[in-house]
């Protein structure tokens, strides 16, 4: 009989040293720096016959207002082996734990991919006027594993969601991965298409300066950040969130957290964040300023972070989500031909799930929980424009206008 019981930090990290694929949101680190949303977590061990776990998962839980009931939330894991591990017993435990911990419904997105598009596979698709999806397109490889987790979801009461709003910024259903397992650099530039080497080179040429930043520099990538979100349409974050990811992920981590900066004559013109905890690497954030495009800021940056993965033994990258779009009529498909160009490739990862524990009460919170998450939002705007405006208004003049009580990140 499989059992979960509640571990240490520690044990934890001990834990996940099995699993060659572990995301950062599955560490007590990115758990803390995710408190406001998700006020309480938990690290927690699957146990079976052996005195070490045989599985390892964080779950955050955010109370349901004006109740004792918890929804919980299993962001890219647990970090089960999936191709070996009895899912239906471990899902099983999984259920009969949260249920002790008076909770009354629980999200989920496994970080195991469904269906792969090898590089040439979306390269074709991007220059065929039919495809407009990443559907249109046959797969390359369809997971086995991932076709039985789903099924055995399913016939256990799993649903199957799109990925809310409020947890995007945890989840790209559709992200491209590129392979670093026992390449060279040069190996790996030579998968790239020329294009994406040619801009790289001409970045070296123009004269762009990659250099490493700290958390002081927190204030400057947040403005890039927000710029690219203006200008881009997808929502922007706080400098509060930043410094607050940048400090936890910074501290402890079983790998490496890194922001790099690209300047073109001391004007910062791109920044991306990387982090590793095992040999696969994601990008979580990437900025950029397109006011002066002859220079390539971008390849510049993904050129320095391959090289330090390389140096690490990084085997994957993963590059983080896109939209589900080919068509290059639209904007939304320029990141895909980046990526692509870059000789990543494509993946559809399994998607959202959510268990209905207790279905009357997980039915009312799932109707009410959209209303309050849209009010928080909603308040913690006004808030960040009655600072925004604050900033705009001479000294003297501010002690007129109340302070704004405890901003929250996005």
């Amino acid at each position: 009989m499989t059992v979960i019981r509640e571990i240490t930090t520690d044990q934890f990290l001990s834990g996940l040293q099995k699993f060659d694929r572990v995301s950062f949101q599955q560490t007590p680190f990115w758990a803390e720096a995710r408190r406001v949303d998700w006020p309480e977590f938990a690290s927690v061990g699957w146990y079976a016959d052996d005195p070490d776990p045989i599985s390892v998962a964080i779950i955050r839980y955010r109370r349901i207002p004006g109740t004792a009931k918890r929804f919980a939330f299993i962001p890219y894991g647990p970090l089960i082996d999936w191709d070996n591990a009895d899912i239906g017993e471990q899902l099983s435990a999984l259920r009969t734990y949260l249920e002790s911990k008076n909770v009354i419904g629980v999200r989920m997105l496994p970080y195991i991919s469904l269906h792969r598009w090898d590089n040439a596979t979306v390269r074709a698709g991007l220059r065929e006027p039919t495809a407009r999806h990443f559907r249109d397109l046959a797969p390359d490889r369809t997971n086995p594993t991932a076709l039985r987790l789903k099924a055995i979801m399913r016939d256990s009461g799993w649903i199957e969601k799109s990925v809310p709003q409020e947890t995007r910024i945890d989840y790209g259903l559709f992200n491209f991965q590129l392979n670093l397992e026992d390449r060279t650099e040069d190996e790996v530039l030579a998968g790239m298409h020329k294009t994406w080497r040619y801009n790289a080179k001409k970045a070296s040429r123009e004269g762009i300066e990659i250099d490493l930043a700290t958390i002081s520099d927190v204030g400057d990538f947040q403005r890039l950040f927000t710029s690219t979100g203006d200008r881009n349409g997808f929502p922007t974050l706080s400098t509060d969130f930043f410094r607050t990811m940048w400090t936890h992920l910074g501290r402890g981590l079983p790998g490496r957290f890194t922001t790099h900066f690209a300047r073109f004559e001391g004007e910062l013109l791109g920044a991306t964040t990387t982090v590793r905890v095992s040999s696969t690497a994601e990008c979580i954030h990437t900025a950029t300023d397109t006011s002066k495009p002859r220079v390539k800021p971008s390849n510049a940056l993904y050129l320095a972070t391959i090289r330090q993965l390389l140096s690490e033994g990084a085997k994957t990258y993963d590059l983080g989500g896109v939209k589900d779009c080919l068509d290059l009529e639209t904007s939304a498909s320029g990141l895909v031909r980046f990526k692509t160009e870059m000789g990543a490739d494509a993946h559809e990862y399994t998607g959202a799930w959510e268990l209905p524990i207790a279905p009357r009460a997980y039915a009312a919170a799932t109707r009410a929980m959209p209303v309050y998450a849209a009010a928080k939002s909603r308040l913690g705007a006004l808030k960040r424009s009655a600072a925004g405006l604050r900033s705009r208004i001479p000294a003297a003049g501010r002690a007129r206008i109340p302070a704004a009580a405890g901003r929250r990140p996005d």
